[in-house]
């Protein structure tokens, strides 16, 4: 081979040798890992054995793939003893074996279980699997370990349907638990991690039980029709949210039995829980929206917040406090009522009553929460109602404290507004006037022949009403100043079923607040909290997918322009070499 001809073989392998690495790059989708350039990607079919499958996992490199692709798969109890992506495309149906295997025992488990996460499993993700756990323990455990997702799966039976115990920075995302013999999802000694839209429903004892849990999030999930709590809370807890959950058809919706400290149950809807006299709590401790339990704990600075949230239809009370507890101030609630008389709050609680008004901007009608001082509310639980409007009836969905119920009202002409609150109708003499971006309320409200009035003006106005709400005060330029009844008169009773219950004690606290007026409750513990740290700002960081720049296109171009340099230079030479 000449000179030239090697020269340009060398230049060609160079050019091979730069372009190869630039068509690597990873491929992630919705938090989960599926494929990277150094990962293999394994397909399971159902005509393997538990063991085989085992094996393969126990071969397998970190970050490798296994999809199960099938329909069904029978007697399969895997344990993830590394850092692998377990998925299905087509929602495979995995039944989990009732027999303890070769494997878990090697590790000292002695449960049965569909999937296993240990503490070498860390990073690993489990979706898109339907586990019918009917036969074993649990559907799935995490044990251990950290970062683990599972997300997108159907988990069905179980003595609990999800274990996570031991473990930080957890994520259980979008699936759907039910049925469990005893808790759907259980939570103990975890941090840090993320419970978020979920549907859990049917099981028999919690839908979320949780013992000793710091710095979690549990969010935007849906449970109901469980056999005792919506969510528990029990043992030690600290700087936790619950937060937007959808409560509602349980023995009760959210259940606090912790000493517990910079937490907040935050804009979450509780309705409809139900009594049941044969439950284990007892029949006095069912049947309620909200629920302190006797080992609750929680003072000064560090205090549990209770705000925002929509408290509606239980069968007992809206908000219960244990007997023997001391009594507790809450915050800003809405209890379906207009009325503090009939809001069905127990005595050892100290509630602020929110109103729900209209508010025309424009010719738009819209729904309005306001706390107890009058100010307009923009964080809220999310439910809805029915208003009427000229005899037209309409199902709005208020959101953080505002609805818009119709537009293109006509702005001459006064409204007949009727809106439902409690399961009756309160009619609002309505008068759609102002200019855009001005609002405007005026409303008479009545129910049992009381009634009172209310107006809002810009940033100055007055606001007097009168009647059984026992709420009076005056606002100017946005400073308001009042006193309303946090418990009901001193015989301690609140709301109409207050009988119902064991403890007949006068609230001292709740009459200072009647006399002074000046105790705003919720407040205690708010602005120092904040100092420390607040749960929703310490919610773990969710790994989410980076999108990706394929630059192969400019390595090319920037290789074929050194190809063609190298080329050039080599002719050049040549030519200077022939010329010579």
């Amino acid at each position: 081979m000449d000179k030239k001809a090697f020269n340009i073989f060398f230049i060609s392998l160079l050019f091979l040798f730069l372009l190869s690495p630039a068509h690597a790059m990873d491929v992630q989708d919705n938090n989960m890992t599926i494929l990277s350039s150094g990962d293999a990607y394994n397909t399971i079919t159902s005509n393997l054995s538990n063991d085989d499958i085992q094996l393969k996992f126990d071969n397998a490199n970190d970050g490798d793939t296994f999809e199960f692709t099938d329909e069904e798969y029978n007697n399969i109890s895997l344990v993830v003893d590394k850092k692998l992506n377990i998925i299905s495309k087509n929602n495979s149906i995995v039944y989990a074996s009732g027999l303890i295997t070769d494997k878990a025992k090697s590790l000292g488990i002695d449960k049965t279980f569909g999937f296993y996460f240990t503490p070498n499993s860390a990073g690993s993700v489990l979706s898109g699997i339907t586990i019918i756990a009917s036969a074993s323990d649990y559907g799935v455990v995490v044990d251990n370990t950290k970062d683990v997702k599972i997300k997108g799966n159907n988990v069905v039976g179980g003595t609990n349907g999800l274990l996570v115990k031991n473990s930080d920075k957890i994520t259980i995302s979008s699936n759907d638990i039910s049925k469990a013999k005893g808790d759907g999802l259980k939570l103990q000694n975890i941090a840090s991690s993320l419970i978020e839209s979920n549907h859990i429903s049917y099981n028999k004892k919690s839908g979320i039980e949780a013992a000793n849990m710091y710095y979690c999030n549990i969010t935007n999930n849906t449970i109901h029709h469980n056999g005792l709590n919506g969510i528990t809370v029990n043992g030690v807890s600290s700087y936790n949210l619950i937060n937007r959950n959808d409560v509602y058809e349980n023995t009760n919706g959210i259940y606090i039995n912790s000493t517990s400290s910079y937490e907040e149950v935050k804009s979450n809807s509780m309705t409809s829980n139900r009594k049941d006299p044969r439950s284990s709590m007892g029949g006095f401790e069912t049947g309620n929206g909200f629920l302190l339990g006797s080992g609750f704990k929680s003072s000064g600075k560090s205090i549990l917040k209770v705000e925002y949230n929509y408290l509606a239809h239980n069968e007992f009370f809206q908000a219960k406090n244990y007997w023997e507890n001391e009594n507790y101030e809450m915050g800003q609630n809405w209890y379906d009522s207009n009325d503090p008389s009939n809001t069905f709050v127990c005595p050892r609680l100290l509630a602020s009553l929110m109103n729900l008004d209209t508010l025309s901007i424009s010719n738009t009608l819209t729904l309005q929460l306001r706390d107890s001082s009058g100010r307009a509310v923009n964080e809220f639980a999310t439910f809805q109602t029915t208003v009427e409007v000229d005899g037209n009836q309409y199902t709005v969905t208020v959101n953080d404290g505002q609805a818009t119920v119709v537009k293109d009202l006509d702005p001459t002409v006064d409204h007949d507004v009727r809106v439902q609150i409690a399961g009756e109708f309160y009619k609002y003499d309505y008068k759609a006037s102002g200019e855009q971006g001005e609002s405007t309320d005026s409303r008479s409200s009545s129910s049992d022949g009381e009634t009172g009035s209310q107006s809002y003006n810009g940033d100055d106005g007055t606001s007097d009403v009168n009647g059984n709400s026992n709420y009076q005060g005056n606002s100017n330029g946005g400073n308001s100043s009042g006193s309303h009844i946090a418990n009901s008169d001193e015989s301690g009773n609140y709301g109409t079923n207050s009988s119902d219950i064991p403890s007949q004690d006068t609230s001292d606290m709740g009459k200072d607040a009647l006399s002074n007026g000046d105790l705003d409750a919720g407040d205690t513990g708010s602005g120092d909290a904040s100092k420390e740290g607040k749960a929703y700002e310490i919610v773990p960081p969710v790994t989410t997918s980076k999108e990706l720049t394929n630059t192969s296109g400019l390595v090319v171009l920037a290789i074929v322009s050194l190809m063609g340099c190298l080329i050039y230079g080599y002719r050049s030479k040549y030519d200077m070499d022939e010329f010579e």
